[in-house]
């Protein structure tokens, strides 16, 4: 016996009842300015009427905190909402964090239409956002990230996770928010090497999907790192927003990565190495960086990118102040081993992204086409660049 009822998604099919469901969602990411301003309406569109739960870190606390509290206040009663404070390093990123915000939105009596409220930077978001996805098995979330990274990468996915039993964001979920405001009034309190992060992250979608954004960060990496994004708006706001379209476009396709083919993970093969073996002390964004630079002299000992193209890049890259060699991380055997680990993270495949020109890429299938001894020819010439600007004839194995 055969039957489908093609409104509800179910099939009965002799033994086996199978259905089919589809979830849909959509968020908006708005951009404001002087979000606490009483006056202003982007948190009040999403949050009015519904009871929230605030997490801040403890940085937020002292920057924003009073401000958060008078804009709380004066537009909610104060049953409405409570602020919490949670510690945002890489060592309480942690599921005793995610469980600590569950058990405040509990003891505050949240109910499935009230919201949690992230405002801080990505380490925060992923903890609120993996809260917010098993409260009550699903509650819904806004972030307000206060990092450039924030605006243009962490707030716009739809992961979250928290690092597990020594590996980083080994736990998680695919949580969509319903709301991401960005306001890059919150960068000009940022210290330089987060621009540098957040703009690793720009330089990344640039390279991969547009000359356009890459050509623009070339042009005025030094004001915007210099000036914390409040020296030219408008090409602060031209560089963000095509950043987080360029983003949105490679993630709406694939939201939950299905297809592990994602360009978006260029600068995230060897990133994760670098992070781990320096216990963190590289941030994730000077990590990308870093990557980007490996994986392109690799592309280009691969005759798969011109030198002027490659020079742009890691020109670049040291330009906005990130050391695309470093003695005491570049181990060899270390790095490559570490490798394994991403090939069973994508299915068994490596799937390296590395540019062809800029604005465009591709992937390396097999780990089988990066041998350890290319590894060690990119160490090599990536020192020599350094050093020298240039590469020596040496180094270059021209496969």
């Amino acid at each position: 016996m055969q039957n489908m009822d093609v409104l509800s998604g179910l099939r009965v099919d002799n033994n086996i009842i199978k259905t089919t469901s589809q979830y849909e969602f959509s968020f908006d990411v708005v951009t404001t300015n002087n979000i606490f301003d009483l006056n202003n309406t982007a948190i009040l569109n999403v949050c009015k009427g519904k009871k929230l739960l605030i997490v801040i870190s403890e940085t937020i606390e002292t920057l924003y905190g009073e401000r958060i509290r008078n804009y709380f206040e004066g537009n909610y009663k104060p049953e409405m909402f409570k602020i919490i404070i949670i510690n945002t390093t890489e060592a309480n990123k942690n599921i005793e964090n995610v469980l600590s915000v569950c058990k405040a939105g509990k003891e505050f009596g949240l109910d499935r239409t009230s919201l949690m409220v992230a405002i801080g930077g990505g380490i925060l978001m992923d903890i609120v956002g993996f809260a917010s996805s098993i409260f009550k098995r699903k509650l819904n979330y806004i972030r307000i990230p206060t990092t450039l990274v924030g605006h243009i990468d962490a707030g716009v996915g739809i992961k979250t996770g928290v690092n597990f039993s020594g590996s980083k964001n080994y736990i998680g979920a695919f949580h969509p928010p319903v709301n991401v405001i960005n306001d890059i009034d919150f960068l000009k309190t940022l210290p330089v090497k987060e621009i540098v992060c957040g703009l690793s992250e720009i330089i990344k979608m640039g390279i991969i999907v547009d000359m356009e954004l890459f050509e623009l960060v070339e042009s005025h990496y030094a004001v915007l790192i210099e000036g914390r994004y409040q020296g030219d708006i408008l090409i602060s706001n031209r560089v963000n927003n095509l950043a987080i379209v360029g983003m949105l476009k490679q993630l709406i396709i694939n939201f939950y990565e299905n297809d592990l083919e994602r360009l978006v993970d260029f600068g995230h093969t060897f990133s994760p190495f670098i992070e781990e073996y320096t216990n963190y002390r590289v941030k994730h964004g000077i990590a990308v960086a870093m990557d980007m630079a490996i994986s392109t002299e690799i592309s280009y000992l691969l005759n798969k990118i011109s030198k002027n193209e490659r020079n742009r890049i890691l020109n670049l890259i040291l330009n906005i102040g990130v050391n695309i060699y470093d003695e005491k991380i570049y181990n060899t055997q270390l790095m490559y081993k570490s490798l394994i680990n991403i090939v069973l993270h994508r299915g068994g495949d490596l799937n390296l992204v590395i540019p062809t020109e800029i604005g465009q890429a591709t992937f390396i299938k097999s780990l089988d086409e990066v041998p350890c001894y290319l590894l060690q020819v990119v160490f090599e010439n990536l020192k020599n660049y350094q050093l020298s600007g240039s590469v020596t004839d040496e180094n270059s194995i021209g496969v």
